[in-house]
Parts: structure tokens; sequence; C-alpha cells
């Protein structure tokens, strides 16, 4: 019943994209097993899609028609483990490269989703060649086809950063935690000792040591006594973000007992009635023990651990002890995209989880966390041979997608304006009315005001943005007349 669902859907699905090539998709559907040559690959679901894709497999389809060129391919994949891409190329299997095409994870090598990316202009009959890259197991495909439609790539501009450049913590950023509550199972102290918390040579190190320790930190009741200590620092009351991409240069440490982690807890957590995990939680990084593969998590109410429900993804890497990586998310309003040093492994949508509070609690400011934890649900029992363990961050930096945002603006007027955005060291507010008085004040992302001044304007002004940094801003411009906010881009 499936087989024939799925033939049913396909016949209906090329029906559409003939009738609708008239107007912006001129190409069917091809079906993957229908390749007229192949290394590697083996075909399933009664030869109907194609499977086994493994690094250094490839599959060749012959004479197809690019037509006076496309900006996209679109991929029915399925995929139940992390990594992995396909290159795209022409003519030969070295020839030109059109694309480079991260299938996301849909949790089943049998549960096939619609996954588009986009390609270079090619125009006319040519070879194509699929090539796995990286690892065994890349994908499964259904069939794919062209289109005209382009997906949309975020122009990110580093918003906020720190690149643990000085001596010491930022404490007008950064909390450093102070407590040896038994939160999962863990049993480290955390303390804000420069043994436990160090930034040098260009790096912020946590350190986790086997050492006897007793203190009482805030929201404990009484004095506790632990075996191990380490680093905590969080920007809870300080700093706090929403969407963007967010992303860590780190190093991890390797033995049994070890639990790093990079992640985020919603703002509303210490409001009445919300908590964990009806806040939220995006785990951008977390690794146990010493295998050879970390996770990304999201954590809500009705998704979470406690009831069996929780999403996560995992990727498989063999030296995050000895060399750096990048650990990040992309984060929408509709989606969140785990990956490592760009390799995308891991999603989750609005539209998969559901939209209300209790399903989808990212539409709110979150905060950030790097913790070293010791023992714990994923850290196991330590090797006490092995201490201590040290997590190195290079950096973190979050962008925002200066696309959206010039456009994301909230107005109740048209009378006023700003030009240029984005812009450098100044910018002039318009107005269309006479002259009058102006009250103006810029916030940061946050909310925080940076500046304010009041003043007679007459047709325009010119504000001097000059002292703050590259990011995103928000102008507040109040008269006697309008009320307007606006968001604009210091380059």
């Amino acid at each position: 019943m499936i087989n024939k669902l799925l033939s049913i859907t396909k016949v209906l699905l090329n029906v559409f994209l003939l009738f609708y090539s008239s107007f912006s998709i001129a190409y069917s559907v091809l079906e993957a097993e229908n390749y007229d040559d192949m290394f590697g690959v083996e075909l399933e679901n009664n030869a109907t899609t194609v499977g086994y894709i493994d690094v250094g497999d490839w599959i060749l389809y012959r004479n197809v028609d690019f037509s006076t060129g496309f900006k996209s391919i679109i991929f029915n994949v399925a995929k139940a483990s992390s990594g992995g891409y396909l290159e795209l190329r022409i003519d030969t299997i070295d020839g030109a490269l059109i694309a480079n095409f991260y299938p996301e994870i849909t949790n089943s090598w049998a549960i096939f989703e619609d996954q588009m990316c986009n390609i270079s202009e090619v125009t006319g009959i040519h070879n194509l060649y699929i090539i796995a890259k990286e690892v065994n197991g890349v994908c499964n495909i259904d069939w794919f086809t062209f289109s005209d439609s382009e997906v949309y790539v975020p122009n990110w501009l580093l918003f906020w950063s720190d690149e643990f450049n000085g001596n010491q913590v930022d404490e007008t950023v950064w909390s450093k935690v102070h407590h040896g509550n038994p939160d999962n199972g863990e049993i480290q102290f955390y303390t804000p000792r420069e043994e436990n918390v160090e930034v040098s040579n260009g790096t912020l190190k946590l350190i986790a040591r086997k050492e006897t320790y007793t203190g009482q930190g805030p929201w404990m009741s009484e004095l506790v006594t632990r075996f191990y200590t380490s680093g905590k620092i969080e920007t809870q009351g300080k700093l706090t973000f929403q969407y963007g991409k967010i992303e860590a240069r780190m190093k991890l440490p390797r033995g049994k007992g070890t639990w790093p982690a990079f992640w985020m807890l919603g703002e509303n957590l210490f409001d009445t009635g919300v908590g964990w995990p009806k806040c939220g939680e995006i785990d951008i990084m977390e690794h146990g023990q010493d295998f050879d593969n970390l996770g990304a998590a999201i954590h809500t109410e009705s998704y979470n651990h406690t009831i069996g429900t929780q999403k996560t993804g995992t990727y498989i890497i063999s030296d995050y002890d000895t060399d750096f990586h990048i650990y990040g998310v992309e984060w929408s309003e509709n989606k969140l995209s785990f990956y490592v040093d760009y390799n995308y492994y891991f999603s989750v949508t609005k539209d998969q989880l559901g939209s209300t509070e209790s399903e989808w609690p990212f539409d709110q400011p979150f905060w950030l966390i790097f913790n070293q934890a010791v023992g714990g649900a994923w850290g196991g029992t330590p090797d006490d041979s092995l201490f201590p363990h040290v997590t190195e961050i290079d950096w973190v930096r979050v962008y925002k997608d200066s696309t959206l945002s010039i456009s994301d603006s909230h107005t109740n007027s048209s009378d006023i304006s700003i030009y240029p955005n984005p812009a450098t060291d100044s910018f002039w507010l318009m107005t269309k009315s006479g002259n009058e008085k102006v009250n103006i004040c810029i916030y940061d992302i946050n909310g925080r005001i940076l500046k304010s001044l009041s003043n007679n304007i007459d047709g325009k002004i010119l504000i001097n943005i000059s002292d703050l940094n590259k990011g995103f801003y928000i102008i507040s411009v109040k008269t006697n007349k309008v009320s307007t906010s606006m968001k604009f881009i210091k380059e």
C-alpha cells in the first residue's frame, strides 16, 4: 500500500510539474533509480529508491537537460545518521562543480523529505554526476528535480562576539557560576576561581580538577563537599539573543567522566509558572566520556528526556580533543539547524514540533552557557588518572541576518526615515513635517539604551554613530505627532 501511494504521489507531482513548467519550473521528476551508471550504490524499496550511498560512491545521469538554467535542485531524501554530503558535477566525474548538497537528518532511512539546495547556473544538456563525500550512509534518494526557486541564503553580519583575548572573563557579560548542586547527577562543584575558569593565550579554559572542595553557592541551602571542581560561565541576566547564527570554536577533553557543553536557556526560566523545560533549552554541543560522537538537542515542555520525547542529533568526530572545531546553530522563527564546521547534521522546525509555547518556546531571547561537567547522566564514572580536563574555547560569535533585519522594522508612521542603512559613522534622520522637537533613543538588540538625545529637527538631522560597534541597533523616534522604531545596521 505504501509503495502504491508513493507511486501515485510521484505521478501527481510529475503532472503538476509539467503543468507548472510554462510558468516557473521546466523540469519533471527524475527518478533516482533511473541512473545510467553508478559505483557502489544499491536499489531499495522494490527498486524505487537508491540507498547505501557511501563515501566515494557515485551515480551518473546522462543527457540531463538544464534548459536555459535553474537556480536550485530539490532532492527527496531519507537520512538517519549525521554527516556527509553530495557533490554535483557535470560532464565528467571531476568536472565543474555546480553544487554541494548537505542532506539533513529525517530520523529514518525510510522517511523521505524534500530538501533543496542552490546550484550554479548551467544551461543546455550535460551528464550529471552525484558523488558521495565524507561518510558512509550519506542519504537515500527517491527522486530529484530542478527549480527556478532559489534557496534563501542569509547575509550574516557579526553582531556580538567574545574572542577571549584578555586575561580574565568579561564579567559585564559573563557570570562565573558558584554552586555544587547535583544537576543531572553531576558530581563537580563549580567555582569562580582561576583554577577552574582561566583566560589566557587567547582562549577561555574551563578546567575540571580532582580535588576536595567545600562551599555554598547561590541557591544552596547548606555547605556541600565535592571531590571534583570545574568551571561554568553564563550570560544570564546580562546578555540574551533571539534568532541568528550562534557558534563557538572549541577543543574538548577526552576521557570518562567528562561532559563539556555549549548551550542556551530561555529568558523566562525564572518567571512564575515557567521553569524548566517550559522555558526551552538549546544544546548546541555536548559531549560525554570518550566517544567519537557528540550531540545537539532541544528540550521543551512537550519534548524532553523526562517523557522520552527529546529531539537529538549526533555527529561523528574523532579529533575533537586534539583540534579546534566550530560548533553552531542557525536559529530562525521557524527552524533550528545545528552544525559542526558548517556540516549541518540535525534540525527541528516549528512545523514538525508545533507552535504552542510547550512545543516551541524558541520565540524569545535565550542566554548562553559554557560548562565542563564531571560525571552525571552522560559523563559517566570519572577516570581519576586523567584529570585535570580542559574545555578550551577560542571564541564565541553571534551573527544576525542583515537582509531580514533591515526589512523587519516596526513603525506607525511613514513620515520618518533614516538614510543610509546600513551606515558607517553616521546617518540622516529625515522627517516630512516642519520644525519640531524630537526625542531619539538608540538601543542595542537586547533593549539597552546606548544613546539618547533631544533636539529640534527641521527636515533632517545627522546622527553620529562612530562610537558604536558594528552590529544591529534599534532607533526610537518620538515627536508630538508620531512614534516610530526602526532597525539599522552599523557596518
